[in-house]
């Protein structure tokens, strides 16, 4: 399950990046690169919650919102641009499901 986590974390990211060179490159009417720059900053949260899941406190609820309105910005962005959405929409679902799912991981204790 950690594996298709990371995945779906690295899927966000290479099209966040891929996303801000093609626009770079191609000019499309419409596209802007504040959308490419919103999944790499999603991504990087994501990335965050993997390294550091119980160190953080609060990190978890921050990267279930992040995940669920790009999500839902990601299905504002449907009637814009047909079903390539999808590229990002399955993994930020999936990141967001993930967020949710608390971990079986042993915490360390912490000596103060």
């Amino acid at each position: 399950m950690k594996y298709v986590d990371y995945a779906s974390a690295w899927t966000i990211f290479i099209v966040g990046i891929v996303g801000i060179v093609m626009t770079e490159l191609r000019h499309p009417p419409g596209a802007v690169l504040d959308t490419p720059l919103l999944w790499i900053f999603v991504a990087m949260f994501n990335f965050l919650r993997l390294r550091n899941d119980d160190g953080v406190k609060g990190l978890r609820i921050f990267c279930i919102g992040a995940n669920l309105c790009e999500f839902i910005f990601e299905i504002a962005r449907m009637k814009m641009w047909g079903l390539s959405f999808l590229i990002v929409a399955v993994p930020l679902l999936a990141e967001t499901i993930f967020s949710m799912i608390r971990s079986k991981r042993s915490v360390p204790a912490i000596v103060v």
